[in-house]
């Protein structure tokens, strides 16, 4: 009855602070990181899987370097369900979303953040910030790539652009009249078509932070493939969006490990090499730190 149905809703599994301490480490936004580049981060790393209650979130203000951010975090507006009831176990995604909302109401400022850039796989990210610029001002219920490519993207795009490849641009960029993620492919492909070249599985400096590619977990120094290069091999290989759109990089690494080595960007004179070095599994803490949705 009624009674049992309230039962099951306030059960639900509260976190020990060794897994708080965990998941500021792992999803910390790091010195000198921007905002929209920390969320865009969250996301590839399924922050939108790991569900928190309210006074949880509380403790992780520790994570944010943005000082508008993190005071947020420390009262936090309560993150609503498309119904338009608040959520009892907002995602972190969520609730970050809404604090960097209500740090910067306007999605002008957000995007004026994002800075110049020299090569198409840094325009790239740079579009996906900018994706998720109009994400966080849209509610934040959504990812980046998901977002449509505004007039105002398309502007702040082209602004930020290095003067050498804003010729090659501009056709592709004004005609876009999709979704982020669209063009973002689409950019990929003229990368390629510019480089001669399909993508490269990147090593990551040893030492440095490889900044806004799949596999975050892996250690430092290995070879990784870009979530980008993942996500647009799948989508050329006939693989629904559905299926590779928001989840999480390690699965979109097993499926694309599945697709014939001509259909995967790093050719198959790097298949050995790749293998050894596939972005790390989330952890089985992680998967157990989902609390139960209400019945």
């Amino acid at each position: 009855g009624a009674d049992r149905h309230c039962l099951f809703t306030q059960i639900v599994r509260t976190y020990k602070t060794s897994e708080l301490q965990e998941i500021v480490k792992t999803f910390r936004q790091e010195p000198g990181e921007g905002v929209l580049h920390w969320l865009v981060r969250v996301w590839d790393n399924a922050g939108q899987t790991v569900l928190l209650l309210r006074y949880e979130l509380q403790q992780l203000g520790v994570m944010a370097q943005d000082a508008q951010v993190r005071a947020e975090m420390a009262n936090p507006p309560n993150p609503k369900g498309a119904n338009g009831q608040e959520e009892e176990s907002p995602s972190l995604y969520r609730w970050l979303m809404g604090a960097v909302d209500t740090a910067y109401p306007s999605a002008g400022e957000l995007e004026a953040q994002v800075g110049p850039w020299k090569t198409i796989a840094e325009g790239v990210q740079a579009l996906r910030q900018l994706g998720m610029a109009w994400a966080v001002s849209m509610g934040g219920m959504d990812g980046p790539d998901d977002m449509p490519v505004t007039k105002f993207t398309k502007a702040a795009l082209l602004r930020t652009a290095p003067d050498e490849l804003k010729p090659s641009l501009l056709a592709v960029v004004m005609a876009a009249d999709g979704r982020v993620g669209e063009l973002a492919a689409t950019l990929m492909q003229l990368e390629t078509a510019l480089a001669g070249a399909r993508p490269k599985a990147v090593r990551a400096a040893k030492g440095q932070r490889n900044q806004g590619q799949a596999g975050q977990g892996v250690e430092r120094g290995e070879l990784r493939v870009p979530r980008r290069v993942l996500w647009f091999d799948l989508l050329q290989a006939g693989v629904p969006r559905e299926e590779t759109d928001r989840k999480p990089t390690a699965n979109l690494y097993k499926r694309w490990m599945q697709l014939p080595a001509s259909k995967r960007s790093t050719g198959p004179e790097r298949e050995r090499t790749v293998e050894p070095n596939k972005p790390a599994e989330p952890s089985a803490s992680l998967a157990e730190w989902q609390l139960p949705r209400p019945y």
